[in-house]
């Protein structure tokens, strides 16, 4: 078999490929050519900017098709081989010999000049979906080894200034038989990054692959997976990595955890009822689930899209049984009401708010008509700007169970919560957590 190298040489890399880059593929062949009988450094100048990466990449994949090149390898100018490259690669297409791609492990040079592994990267992803699930920058690098026909089927995208190397793998991930492997092939010099009229920061870079992510959870249900310690891990659906509490799930932790450990410490009453006013995608709806063992939710959520999500994250984790679906597509408010839902930023799902419009398509109920005489041990309220509207339709549920609440409240609102409200209905605020706009009270009955 064949292997070529590809190396492109942009502006000021050409040391680099002279002094670090070309020996270590050298040391790599003298060392072990590994499952190969032919490698070739296929080194593409574009050290004047004339080309762009992208194409002299393409390039390199078209010369090395042409030429009856097996397999070809990214390597970048300032970037180095691992001596054992070519070998550890044998090692696994002789246990794998299906795959078509094979990345190794993310290993940098510390700012002493030594290699080290990049904490918290999966040594292994085996599916497009366990990829998705993982934040770029600890998922891929461009240094694997690919068969040159998959390879040069997609090549990269010579309009993108940045970004393109996660268009080539999310290519080829969908399409093709792609694995990472506890191997380490290169080694990444960071902050050397090619200068010129397209050059890039990593904030581009970044910027760029989360938009390409985000597109690629639209096709590939992906999973969060959120270990509590209670029994096997939640599972919260990811549509948006930019999304507020979404990101939090992708870290591995419930979103506003430690509020909701001040709520199992407060709420001491066994097997509780729940109204969750502004369920969204329903974090706190499973954690309840999960945490206080409650007799039934009830979530309240009008926005349209959360509740897709709310619906796949209940059924995902086997709760429905305790869930009252009876406020799924409302709002809650003095009363009756209609009101559209506006969304100011797309990457904060849990901000949406409602705005009054006579021929709006959401509707409105106070929490006394829609609760009725259902007994309710606990109330959480995130209604973006009508929490005070909420707790005036709440008033004879309030004043008949004595609930425990937990209500944000936005900054202007914060006098007519603590001395109005909390004086009128008897409550004190026993805990508190403030945000920049919003403040999140704990209230409980005064008696």
């Amino acid at each position: 078999m064949k292997c070529a190298v590809i190396t492109p040489v942009g502006p000021g890399h050409q040391s680099l490929l002279n002094d670090s880059c070309a020996p270590s593929v050298a040391r790599a062949l003298a060392f072990d050519k590994g499952p190969f009988d032919v490698v070739e450094h296929l080194v593409m100048d574009d050290t004047e900017g004339r080309h762009g990466r992208s194409n002299r990449r393409n390039d390199a994949l078209q010369q090395a098709r042409d030429e009856g090149f097996d397999w070809v390898f990214f390597l970048d100018a300032d970037d180095v081989m691992t001596p054992n490259a070519f070998e550890a690669f044998g090692r696994v297409l002789a246990s794998e010999p299906e795959l078509d791609a094979v990345w190794g492990l993310i290993c940098t040079f510390n700012d002493l000049g030594q290699p080290e592994l990049r904490d918290g990267q999966p040594e292994r992803i085996d599916t497009r979906a366990d990829l998705l699930s993982c934040p770029p920058y600890l998922s891929l690098q461009i240094g694997a080894f690919i068969r040159t026909g998959c390879a040069a089927r997609f090549g990269f995208d010579p309009d993108m200034d940045t970004g393109e190397d996660f268009k080539f793998y999310y290519q080829l991930w969908a399409n093709c038989r792609c694995a990472k492997r506890p191997e380490i092939f290169f080694v990444n010099r960071r902050g050397q990054h090619s200068t010129g009229p397209r050059g890039a920061t990593g904030a581009d870079w970044s910027e760029a692959v989360t938009g390409l992510w985000t597109t690629q959870l639209a096709e590939v249900p992906v999973w969060a997976q959120i270990a509590d310690g209670n029994g096997s891990p939640a599972r919260m659906r990811i549509t948006n990595p930019r999304d507020l509490i979404q990101a939090t799930h992708l870290q591995g932790a419930f979103f506003e955890d430690s509020s909701l450990q001040k709520l199992k410490k407060l709420l001491n009453r066994p097997n509780p009822t729940i109204v969750e006013v502004g369920a969204n995608i329903g974090n706190h709806v499973v954690w309840y689930a999960r945490h206080l063992d409650p007799a039934r939710i009830y979530p309240v959520e009008p926005n349209p899209e959360a509740l897709t999500l709310l619906e796949q994250n209940i059924e995902a984790n086997g709760i429905s049984d305790r869930i009252d679906r009876r406020g799924l597509g409302l709002g809650a408010g003095r009363g009756e009401g209609r009101f559209t839902a506006v969304t100011d930023n797309a990457d904060n799902l849990g901000a949406t708010r409602l705005v009054a419009a006579e021929e709006g398509g959401i509707e409105t109920r106070s929490l006394d008509a829609l609760l009725g005489e259902d007994r309710v041990d606990f109330i959480k309220i995130d209604a973006e700007g009508m929490e005070m509207d909420v707790l005036d339709g709440a008033a004879d549920l309030i004043a008949r169970d004595k609930p425990l609440i937990w209500i944000e409240v936005l900054r202007p609102n914060m006098m007519a919560f603590v001395q109005g409200w909390c004086r009128k209905a008897n409550y004190r605020v026993v805990d508190s957590t403030a945000y920049l706009n919003t403040v999140d009270y704990f209230a409980m009955p005064r008696s």
